[in-house]
Parts: C-alpha cells; sequence; structure tokens
C-alpha cells in the first residue's frame, strides 16, 4: 500500500480548486465535503443522487473520494467510486502500488469480479485529469459494470 505523499500542506487550496472547478459543476453530484474540514482537508468527498446516475442505482448514494498530493515530477492521487448498492468500486489510481501497470493504473471490483490495468491520461493539469476521471466514470465505467 502507498503512503500518501507527506508535507505540511494538507492541499486544502488544491481541494478547493478541484471542489469548485470539477465536482460542484456535476449535476449528479448533491454534496461535496472537506474530510477532515476545508482547513485540514486531505480528501474530498462527494455523494451521489443514486437517481441521477444512467442507470439509476439505489437506494443509498454511490461516493467519490478523491484524495490529492502534489509532487514532482508527477502529482500521486487516488480517486474512487464506491456504491454500496451494487458493492461496486472503481479506482484511478497514480501512485506506487502496481509498478508494472506503469505510473497510473485504472481498478475495479464487483463481488464476482475485479481487474486493473494501465492508464494514461491526456490532459495534464489536476482539475482536468479528475474532469477526464468523472467523464470515464459517468459516461463508460458506471453503465458497463453496474
Amino acid at each position: 500500500m502507498s503512503v500518501p505523499r507527506p508535507g505540511s500542506n494538507p492541499n486544502a487550496n488544491l481541494y478547493a480548486q478541484l471542489k469548485r472547478d470539477v465536482l460542484d459543476r456535476l449535476p449528479q453530484i448533491t454534496m461535496v465535503e472537506y474530510v477532515p474540514d476545508d482547513i485540514e482537508a486531505t480528501e474530498l468527498r462527494a455523494t451521489f443522487d443514486p437517481n441521477r446516475l444512467d442507470p439509476p442505482t439505489g437506494p443509498d448514494s454511490p461516493e467519490l473520494i478523491v484524495q490529492w498530493y502534489r509532487q514532482d515530477p508527477h502529482d500521486w492521487f487516488r480517486i474512487n467510486y464506491i456504491d454500496p448498492n451494487t458493492d461496486f468500486h472503481a479506482g484511478w489510481h497514480q501512485d506506487e502500488d502496481h509498478p508494472d501497470l506503469g505510473r497510473a493504473h485504472f481498478q475495479y471490483s464487483t463481488p464476482s469480479e475485479e481487474d486493473r490495468w494501465g492508464i494514461s491520461f491526456e490532459q495534464e493539469t489536476s482539475s482536468l485529469i479528475l474532469w477526464e476521471i468523472v467523464e470515464t466514470l459517468l459516461e463508460d465505467v458506471h453503465s458497463n459494470y453496474q
């Protein structure tokens, strides 16, 4: 398991940017919160309205958890989607957990299967990478694995 990158700045400013530029703009998301709070944020937690997803899921609200640390030469991040209704999990990770898959990988698990593979992003900035991940989640991953 990778250890989050150390640093005195818990990335509260980065999380404010990701919240404002991406998560607050998605109609499927009903709430975004800083964990533990907006000053010492170590992650963002976004709650989806299960009826606004295609296909709908429910009754419990799926979550998207964003952990992101700036570092050179490449940021460390984990973006995880969890649907408690179907026990589906999807994750986009740029960490050291699977060096055989390259710098970043996608992984998913359902009650009956799991898999992971290397990925790359078209974008380079954190907000645009998160947009790319959320678009992939909503347009491909959610509908193909639910």
